[in-house]
């Protein structure tokens, strides 16, 4: 069986091709953001997409005519979660929206017209599908109130890791069963505490505006008082206050190098002043966890760790000691978005996985 999985990201487009699940080819493409900038429609920047992966395609003799399943990421908030077929009325759908609301919708057009190339090109029908992670659309309605009536709560987190890492787990767990109660954790540059309940993720934090636990790059939750009155001091304008928050705070802002590797290797050197923070971030990941515990009921199934971070062992051993007598422990870590991409679509192919219709009832 022959997967290309591709993403459409701000100024890049990434696709590989899989063999069997073995990569034959791995390309980025770079585009200018002001000829990205001067499409207004996911259509527009679909069609353009899509004739810059052709041309690469022709210029690196890539053979795609016997191409089985196009795949990509979707970021629809009107969708569920699930593994959708890129047909006629979901095209509709994107081509009611803008580009500047989320630039993965062009994905469902160069999809489409991946497929449309192939199959008119081979034998067999190549089906184009878009997995949609979803997000707020699954938050339970007393995880979207907020104390300030005009405030409502709709994180964002890392869904595909998310649900990528629920569908592994239970997949070991039940062996094909995709029904359970679970916590994701993912440890990254930036980190999501997601609980995940028959199916939905129904609570997490969003690390980008201040939520949760710190990273090696993000603030997380702050007191409120003291962000305040660090906004109104005259020392920072919003946007350094926005780069405090989302880039320079965690444990960079406390060792100037928040990288893995050199927080992983300041710990195994047995610098103090970095175990301690290493500590301090676990514990906070830790009381995450315990909230997402409470957001399930205390009926947890497993605790599952992902993201690059779930490789520092130090790091998710004292997590694990804080959280272990919630729910058993296990970790999965994967190569790329590409690659779990290609996997969803094999279980698909292989009928381990629903495809639901839009505008149908699921099937």
């Amino acid at each position: 069986m022959k997967v290309l999985p591709f993403l459409t990201k701000l100024a890049v487009t990434e696709f590989a091709l899989y063999e069997d699940e073995v990569e034959l080819c791995c390309e980025t493409i770079e585009h200018s953001p002001a000829e990205l900038n001067s499409l207004l429609t996911p259509l527009e920047q679909g069609v353009f997409r899509y004739n810059a992966m052709m041309s690469l395609i022709t210029e690196k003799k890539i053979v795609i005519d016997d191409v089985d399943i196009v795949i990509t990421q979707g970021g629809v908030e009107t969708l569920a979660g699930g593994i959708y077929l890129v047909d006629r009325r979901l095209s509709a759908l994107m081509e009611e929206s803008r580009i500047d609301e989320n630039v993965r919708r062009s994905a469902v057009f160069l999809a489409a017209n991946l497929a449309n190339h192939i199959n008119g090109k081979s034998d067999h029908e190549c089906l184009p599908l878009l997995i949609e992670p979803a997000m707020d659309n699954e938050i339970m309605p007393e995880a979207a109130l907020s104390g300030v009536k005009d405030i409502t709560r709709a994180p964002v987190y890392h869904a595909f890791s998310h649900r990528a890492a629920a569908s592994l787990f239970l997949d070991d767990m039940y062996k094909g069963s995709y029904d359970g109660r679970m916590i994701i954790a993912h440890l990254g540059i930036e980190i999501s505490v997601g609980a995940f309940d028959m199916g939905r993720i129904i609570d997490s934090n969003s690390p980008l505006d201040g939520e949760g636990p710190f990273s090696s790059t993000t603030s997380g939750a702050l007191p409120t008082g003291g962000l305040l009155e660090l906004c109104y001091s005259g020392r920072y304008d919003m946007d350094e206050i926005l780069r405090l928050v989302t880039e320079s705070g965690g444990l960079a802002a406390h060792l100037g190098d928040g990288s893995l590797s050199s927080v992983e290797g300041a710990c195994l050197a047995g610098d103090e002043t970095t175990i301690f923070l290493v500590r301090a971030m676990a514990y906070r990941v830790a009381k995450e966890i315990g909230a997402r515990a409470v957001a399930l009921r205390g009926d947890v199934e497993g605790i599952v760790f992902t993201g690059p971070w779930a490789l520092f062992k130090f790091f998710v051993d004292e997590i694990t000691a804080r959280v272990k007598w919630i729910a058993p422990v296990r970790t999965y870590v994967w190569q790329s978005e590409l690659y779990l991409l290609m996997i969803s679509a094999a279980r698909t192919f292989e009928g381990n996985v629903r495809i639901d219709l839009y505008g149908q009832s699921k099937i």
